[in-house]
């Protein structure tokens, strides 16, 4: 079992890597509809202590203008569960399935604390999965607590429209940059923690135009619901 330190430090790595997800998912304008796949790996000094608590692959469902958000492996996935857009709403709820419980994100809040938008440069072109990308070095703004960045390779050879975000705080979808992200890799140093930095790689691993089950979107009526609090998260 995980001491209480490691446990602390994964929270906060949890909701940097969710980034805007815990805010609100992307509705595509194009009307995509499917399931978006991203490969996610643990690298660098620190992998061995968080592979096992971070998840392997991320899926992206999209339906109509609801989207949804699971985590795949790892304690994540339960801590998490499944995060759920209802585009009508304009609401997230995080459905956590082992706690019974559906944690209700409002945007009009949170987006107060995603007011600084990221420092975003150009870096050239590579080739990767096969696709035409543009490298990018994104920088979110600092905190007392930790620093983010990340490096994007982005593609406009992926015809998917582009998204809309409720904030700019996201790690996968930055209206500073026009392309569809195939590889992310992010760091994230918590200075709390002695300056520990954490290394996550996400690389896209398909898309499929298959419309998912309306039923994954479903808020489930018999959970206890609650106002998420970032401050109790994984209480």
């Amino acid at each position: 079992m995980p001491n209480k330190n490691v446990i602390e430090l994964m929270k906060k790595i949890v909701l940097s890597l969710l980034g805007a997800a815990l805010i609100s998912l992307p509705s595509f304008s194009q009307g995509f509809e499917g399931q978006v796949t991203y490969d996610v790996e643990v690298k660098g000094d620190n992998a061995a202590l968080f592979s096992a608590m971070m998840p392997k692959s991320m899926d992206l469902f999209f339906l109509g203008k609801d989207a949804m958000l699971r985590m795949n492996g790892g304690m994540t996935a339960d801590m998490v569960g499944d995060i759920v857009t209802k585009g009508s709403e304009g609401i997230t709820y995080m459905v956590v399935h082992k706690k019974k419980t559906v944690y209700k994100i409002d945007p009009a809040k949170e987006k107060k604390d995603k007011a600084d938008k990221p420092t975003v440069t150009e870096e050239g072109t590579e080739t990767v999965k096969g696709y035409n990308c543009k490298k990018y070095l994104v920088k979110f703004a600092k905190n007392d607590d930790q620093e983010v960045y990340q490096y994007m390779w982005c593609t406009n050879d992926i015809k998917i429209g582009k998204p809309k975000m409720a904030s700019s705080g996201s790690n996968l979808f930055l209206d500073e940059i026009d392309g569809f992200p195939v590889k992310i890799d992010q760091y994230i140093t918590i200075k709390q923690m002695g300056g520990m930095t954490i290394n996550q790689e996400m690389t896209l691993d398909k898309i499929s135009e298959t419309k998912p089950d309306a039923t994954l979107f479903e808020i489930p009526k018999k959970y206890k619901m609650e106002d998420f609090d970032k401050s109790k998260f994984g209480k």
